[in-house]
């Protein structure tokens, strides 16, 4: 049985419906997979987010593939996704690194083709990584970006666990939620 580490109580288990998480740029909301526990004396909380690496990438590609413009933090987020320095990251899109801390930094100025181009080159370096989610190149290539509404943010995405068929097995992946 395991104990609180404030109070030596003991912690109650088990799994909430819906969690919501800022992954450091976009949020995410899991469905049923999140690990939560719970003090039966002190009522302290603790969360424990399976395969948190895998859900990054995954909601990395969900979000290249959707035709919201992309702000600074999320640029940021992809990066981080791909667990790079601006310096690798602007050597990996054949960049400078003034490009991306630009970008990072929501100064006006990228282009669609270049945003374009970040996308699919995120998608392309994190697909076999996520292998619940799936890239279709095509989409991005027919991309029409759209911006959202002065004062709004993007929603949560809504991420989930799924079985996948993989090398001739079955494993536990990140999926965009239907």
């Amino acid at each position: 049985m395991n104990r609180c580490g404030k109070c030596n109580g003991l912690l109650e288990q088990f799994t909430k419906h819906e969690h919501t998480e800022d992954l450091g740029g976009v949020v995410v909301t899991v469905l049923n997979a999140v690990q939560s526990y719970r003090c039966s004396t002190c009522n302290e909380e603790m969360t424990a987010i399976p395969d948190m690496d895998g859900l990054m990438r995954a909601t990395a590609i969900t979000r290249a593939l959707n035709p919201l413009r992309l702000e600074g933090r999320e640029v940021r987020f992809l990066r981080r996704a791909l667990d790079m320095t601006q310096v690798a990251f602007a050597e990996a899109m054949e960049l400078v690194p003034e490009t991306v801390s630009r970008w990072e930094n929501d100064v006006p100025g990228t282009g669609a083709a270049s945003e374009k181009s970040v996308r699919h080159n995120v998608c392309a370096l994190l697909y076999k990584q996520a292998i619940g989610r799936p890239y279709d190149p095509e989409v991005i290539a027919r991309m029409r970006f759209e911006r959202l509404p002065e004062g709004q943010t993007l929603p949560p995405i809504v991420m989930e666990r799924v079985r996948v068929k993989h090398n001739c097995e079955h494993e536990d992946a990140w999926d965009e939620a239907a």
